[in-house]
């Protein structure tokens, strides 16, 4: 039987690229991003999409910053959009990330006092978004969260109503390992271009 709950996903993308990097054993870069890890992320939403057994999926948002010319940042949203996000995307200033993590906040609280979800799943690990999870649950909605368990904050986990782990074990294993093989490859490329 299908779940008929509205669901939105707000994902921290800077902080989901650099802790992917860390669990592949590869050096992604935030604000430069291969463009296949976005594929990644793509292949960890479905699944777990398939887990909660929900078509109704209100919006998947992607929240990031990067770095480079307006070129760049057009064929980053480009790229987000073609995987299934809604790309929040700011420009560092200054070699700095500022506003990511706002507009995300800014963004799950609008939706949760429109009640335009009923369960929001935060994919971040950052424990400065510890007093969002607990203000969306004033509004009454429930909020998940999924990680990868480095980078992930204990009182985050505890805060969130439920809570599924990235990793290997998220998605079927030739998978995992292909895109990260994508990944590599990808980056190795960049690398030989510079």
């Amino acid at each position: 039987m299908r779940n008929n709950l509205r669901y939105m996903f707000f994902i921290d993308g800077s902080n989901f690229l650099i802790e992917l990097g860390r669990e592949l054993n590869l050096e992604i870069k935030a604000e430069k991003p291969p463009f296949s890890s976005f594929n990644f992320a793509k292949s960890i939403i479905d699944d777990i999409v398939h887990y909660l057994n929900s078509e109704n999926i209100i919006r998947i948002y992607w929240f990031g910053s990067y770095q480079g010319d307006e070129e760049f940042g057009k064929k980053l949203r480009f790229k987000l959009r073609e995987c299934g996000f809604e790309p929040i995307i700011l420009k560092k200033r200054k070699g700095k990330e500022k506003g990511v993590d706002i507009s995300l906040t800014k963004e799950m609280l609008v939706n949760a006092f429109n009640k335009n979800f009923d369960v929001a799943f935060l994919i971040a690990g950052d424990e400065d978004y510890l007093s969002l999870v607990h203000e969306v649950k004033r509004y009454g909605a429930r909020i998940k969260g999924a990680f990868f368990n480095h980078g992930l904050s204990d009182e985050l986990k505890i805060a969130f109503d439920s809570f599924r782990q990235i990793d290997k074990h998220i998605l079927i294993e030739d998978k995992w390992d292909k895109i990260s093989q994508d990944i590599q490859k990808e980056i190795n490329s960049q690398n030989i271009r510079k």
